[in-house]
């Protein structure tokens, strides 16, 4: 038999993905109450408490008319329904919102009965920990699917990303001097297909984008900056399938982390390097018993490398099911995350969260990884933080360019 040529063979390996999908057993579930059988959960954001982790909230997004804006605890249990706002297509929270003078932190949602953005601000020792800020929706006349808040970390101002299902793509400069949240368009972006996720990364000042049919994009963040992005992986390829739903960020220290997309398609989640924006693997939830509980065509997730007390000591990650009646998401261990590849990925733990998200992650504007706690613990062949690069999983085309080396120099042996 012919052997095959050099150029053959990478071309081979190029096209060859080096990661298989893992499994990651789930420790809990959400519990909604049985009042919004039939709603579809769309999105949920995380919001860690700061100095209370066990006080952090999930704040979902549900699309029935008998579900809406519906707060979870870290434990799993329904704290909250603002049911009268009718249902919600997504959500994102952050801290330090300037309201009449007074930091706060927002969330914003996409409201359908309001047909626009709706704003609350959240605190976790109020009765009614969700409050809706004014009597409607602050920005009316477009049905989003998809939100994330960001604040320039140059100028402190606020803005919102807003997505919808036709392809639009803009952003919005917040203000709330008057006691209300106001909305200013100052630019809208160049998309290729329906924004299904969105997530700000503020230390890059980059806004990842999930569109249907074109995978996953990176966009300046900043105002001022270009309106085009830069395609990071196409679906059908680069380790996602046809199909995907939200974005999340795990931020660890020095701007290294990962990019998390739900890949509904593949019942999944795919894993991206944060700084190198290269794909690492995917993995999907389900027990150890062949899957009886599992995350099925998994839309939102949420990823926090904050510790978020006793039993997510080290940080945590949430998928939803669609197949569950109420539709509710799972809780896993971020250690169990990382250490399901091989080499485990980076588990970097924050003890001095910052709080606030950006719709599915707890980022806020930190990156700093914590003061009073522990570095990060870098899994099996990562480098050390020192070294800038976290440096989970070889590239493709690297691996592929050392065995096309590897190759040649055989063939020129054969024919010295």
């Amino acid at each position: 038999m012919r052997n095959p040529t050099p150029l053959a063979l990478a071309a081979l390996l190029l096209g060859t993905p080096v990661s298989a999908q893992v499994a990651v057993s789930p420790t809990s579930q959400s519990e909604p109450d049985p009042s919004i059988t039939g709603g579809v959960l769309q999105d949920v954001a995380l919001w860690v408490s700061p100095g209370a982790p066990g006080s952090s909230l999930f704040l979902t997004a549900y699309n029935s008319p008998n579900s809406g804006l519906v707060t979870f605890g870290v434990g799993g249990e329904q704290l909250d329904a603002e049911l009268t706002d009718g249902p919600m297509s997504a959500v994102a929270v952050r801290d330090g919102f300037p309201l009449s003078g007074v930091q706060q932190t927002l969330a914003v949602a996409a409201s359908i009965n309001f047909n626009g953005l709706a704003a609350y601000t959240v605190d976790p020792d109020r009765a009614d920990r969700v409050v809706r800020i004014g009597a409607t929706g602050f920005l009316t006349g477009t049905q989003f699917s998809a939100v994330a808040l960001y604040q320039n970390q140059d100028s402190g101002r606020f803005y919102v990303f807003a997505g919808t299902s036709r392809g639009v793509l803009q952003q919005y400069e917040l203000a709330g001097d008057t006691g209300n949240v106001t909305a200013t368009l100052v630019r809208t972006l160049t998309t290729t297909g329906p924004i299904a996720g969105l997530a700000v990364d503020e230390a890059s000042d980059s806004l990842f984008v999930t569109q249907q049919g074109q995978g996953l994009w990176r966009y300046a963040a900043a105002a001022d900056a270009d309106v085009t992005g830069q395609q990071l992986s196409i679906q059908g390829s680069g380790g996602l399938s046809a199909n995907v739903g939200r974005v999340a960020l795990y931020r660890a220290r020095n701007g290294e982390g990962y990019i998390l997309v739900a890949d509904t398609g593949a019942d999944a989640f795919a894993i991206y390097e944060r700084r190198a924006r290269t794909f690492v693997g995917s993995f999907r939830l389900a027990d150890e018993d062949g899957g009886v509980i599992r995350a099925n065509d998994p839309v939102a997730l949420a990823v926090s490398a904050s510790s978020l007390g006793t039993t997510y000591p080290d940080g945590l990650f949430v998928g939803s099911d669609a197949f569950s009646n109420p539709q509710r998401f799972l809780y896993a261990r971020w250690p169990a995350v990382a250490e399901a590849f091989d080499p485990a990925l980076r588990i970097d733990t924050r003890f001095d969260s910052d709080g606030g998200t950006d719709g599915g992650t707890d980022g806020g504007p930190g990156d700093g990884g914590g003061s009073g706690g522990p570095g990060p613990r870098p899994g099996p062949g990562n480098r050390p933080e020192e070294s800038g690069c976290s440096c989970a999983s070889a590239s493709v085309p690297a691996t592929a360019a050392f065995a096309l080396l590897a190759l040649v120099r055989v063939g020129r042996r054969r024919r010295d």
